[in-house]
């Protein structure tokens, strides 16, 4: 078990501490960039920190720190900037998550414990809080259109209307869920503090523990590409394999220490990025780094794009959509 520091009748765990703070804000280093033209007018700025994206048939959209979106309409050629208010003159949400929802609106997750919502053209947003005194970490919209949000305190928030309303499903232990997915409409995969794995085959009607990651491992990835398989990565560079739904883990070879912070599948190949500007690919069954030379910051935001093409987007303003040729290691 994990230290941990005690206020009041509440354990918070060191590893705790560093995951929300790392997915939070990220890392303040800073991306090599020298190499690329700046404008005034360019909608990324270098005090930029992406924390997130996703895309629907109309737009896509890069949420980060200080409130910002990057807002495209043409798949990435070019990208609109915005802010949205806060609750003073200096204050920003925090934006740490976003999906699409069936409809085709965005949702996005203030660490503020609010959910926002946009229009289809993905504007026009609106906040609403989040009925709970807990960290949120992480949110998606299922096949049916309701919002998960989970957090610390394994905390599970369900709302079936919007956000008008939200049910309470947490599990009521001390351990911070960090990453829900969605495989279908009825299975869904809870990964989180001290190697914990919770699932649900019933649309999230209940939560079930499923086995347990090696070692109390720390999950700031985690991605399924079906029921049975799928990866989590986290710190030092550890990544670990699931071929049965969880229940069991093998540690993969990634010959790297750089914390990994996302990881997705695009065109049959699975990819992980993290800090220190880290892509690796999944070959056989180790990952070998991709030199994309795109500098020392973090990449945390990471979309799968048509043709093969990958979008990253990281600390220090940095967005880049990387092509096949790219992503050659």
């Amino acid at each position: 078990m994990f230290a941990g520091l005690t206020f009041g009748n509440r354990k918070i765990h060191v590893l705790s501490l560093i995951g929300l703070m790392l997915l939070v804000t990220g890392c303040e280093a800073k991306l090599d960039l020298s190499g690329v033209t700046e404008s005034k007018t360019k909608p990324q700025a270098r005090y930029d920190q992406y924390q997130a994206a996703a895309k629907s048939d109309r737009a896509m959209v890069i949420v980060g720190n200080r409130g910002v979106m990057l807002i495209s309409h043409d798949i990435g050629e070019s990208w609109n900037r915005q802010t949205l208010p806060g609750n003073t003159a200096v204050s920003y949400p925090t934006l740490v998550d976003i999906d699409v929802c069936p409809d085709g609106r965005f949702v996005a997750l203030d660490a503020d414990r609010k959910v926002w919502f946009s229009d289809l053209n993905a504007e026009n947003w609106t906040s609403k809080a989040i009925p709970t005194e807990e960290d949120v970490l992480d949110l998606t919209c299922d096949q049916n259109g309701t919002l998960w949000v989970v957090g610390s305190f394994t905390l599970i928030m369900e709302s079936r209307d919007g956000g008008e309303s939200w049910a309470d499903k947490s599990i009521a232990e001390d351990a911070m869920f960090s990453r829900i997915q969605f495989i279908d409409r009825d299975r869904a995969i809870v990964t989180g503090e001290f190697g914990t794995v919770y699932q649900t085959g019933d649309g999230g009607k209940s939560w079930e523990m499923g086995g347990a990651i090696p070692n109390e491992f720390y999950p700031m990835a985690s991605y399924f590409a079906s029921a049975d398989e799928g990866w989590v990565g986290g710190l030092q560079g550890i990544i670990f394999h699931t071929t049965d739904g969880g229940r069991n883990w093998q540690r993969q070879e990634t010959g790297t220490k750089a914390p990994i912070y996302n990881i997705c599948v695009v065109n049959g190949e699975t990819y992980a990025v993290g800090e220190q500007g880290t892509i690796l690919v999944l070959t056989g069954n180790a990952w070998k780094p991709v030199d994309t030379k795109l500098g020392f910051g973090y990449l945390r935001a990471l979309l799968p794009m048509a043709d093969g093409k990958l979008l990253v987007a990281g600390g220090g303003g940095l967005v880049r959509m990387l092509s096949p040729q790219d992503l050659k290691n």
